[in-house]
């Protein structure tokens, strides 16, 4: 039986010091049966030309150098157009994968069936030095497998970088949305709206946590918006397109309500106040938080200088 090729695409942007080590763990791989794709999204320090010299040692490797910066979902989606993977991962220029994490991803999906259409595991997460700070997920918890719609909606608990997928799915329900800024929770949810997810509980590489990492683009009053709007689209999708009336998804939609009034977006908060199911138990927490909307009492300046000094 012939091994199935992963394709993995890498896309970068001023990611100078980090893409050689991201690149040099797919190439030092234990599976070899990879299609290593690299995007560069006209970085404007030196990533190409570091590129260009990995390139020029692995000449196997496949080169897209966009001219203008298009953005993640839309450059992963043209170059999934090109691939000729079975499976995909997605793989940003400051991670890094552990060196056997395909070899275990694929062969744990090999043996699941056809209902399966993501898989993912736990991530190490570290500092732009290497230190280590924490797994994304608590090692000693048990993370769920099967049908995770609700779970997905309800709770971010994939970390993105550990993810790998069939493309056949990822083609079928439309790739990355490329007008999101949160393009793999909706992502995520899509394919869990249709398909199986399961977690194999292995550390399948590291995530660098820069100053443009999600955490910290969620967490800033100039781009928190973009990131909550992208959030609330997939909510809405799912009400309009999946949810059935029992089926309730308070706990997730209340995270995000108390995110956006903490942030001081009270607009995005009330489209997120009128999703939740009024009719179900809701946090206590939210009436304090319907207060805040009502009057517009904006915490926003308190609220980022907490999340700054606990960070």
């Amino acid at each position: 039986m012939t091994a199935p090729i992963v394709t993995i695409v890498c896309t970068c942007y001023n990611h100078e010091k980090y893409v050689r080590n991201a690149l040099l763990s797919v190439v030092n791989q234990s599976y070899k049966h990879i299609e290593l794709i690299i995007v560069d999204n006209a970085s404007t320090d030196g990533s190409k030309s570091e590129i260009e010299l990995f390139i020029s040692q692995y000449p196997e490797t496949r080169f897209i150098a966009n001219d203008e910066n298009v953005g993640l979902p839309k450059s992963f989606n043209s170059a999934i157009k090109q691939s000729k993977g079975k499976y995909l991962i997605d793989l940003a220029a400051d991670d890094v994968l552990s060196p056997d994490r395909v070899l275990l991803q694929v062969n744990a999906f090999e043996k699941l069936g056809e209902k399966y259409g993501l898989l993912y595991s736990n991530i190490e997460e570290v500092d732009k030095n290497g230190k280590h700070l924490r797994f994304s997920l608590n090692q000693a918890q048990y993370y769920p497998s099967g049908d995770l719609f609700l779970e997905i909606l309800n709770k971010h608990f994939i970390p993105s970088p550990s993810t790998i997928f069939k493309k056949t799915v990822f083609e079928e329900i439309g790739g990355y949305n490329d007008k999101l800024a949160f393009e793999d929770f909706d992502f995520w949810v899509r394919c869990a709206a249709k398909y199986e997810v399961y977690y194999l509980p292995i550390i399948s590489g590291k995530k660098t946590l820069l100053n443009d990492s999600f955490s910290t683009f969620f967490y800033s009053k100039n781009k928190s918006k973009t990131m909550l709007a992208s959030t609330l689209h997939t909510y809405q999708w799912a009400k309009n397109n999946k949810l059935t009336q029992n089926q309730n998804i308070n706990y997730g939609l209340s995270y995000y309500f108390r995110q956006a009034i903490l942030l001081g977006h009270f607009e995005v908060a009330l489209k997120f106040q009128n999703l939740l199911n009024h009719s179900t138990k809701q946090p206590f927490s939210n009436l304090i938080f319907y207060f805040l909307a009502k009057y517009r009492i904006d915490l926003s300046k308190f609220y980022l200088l907490y999340r700054k000094i606990g960070s």
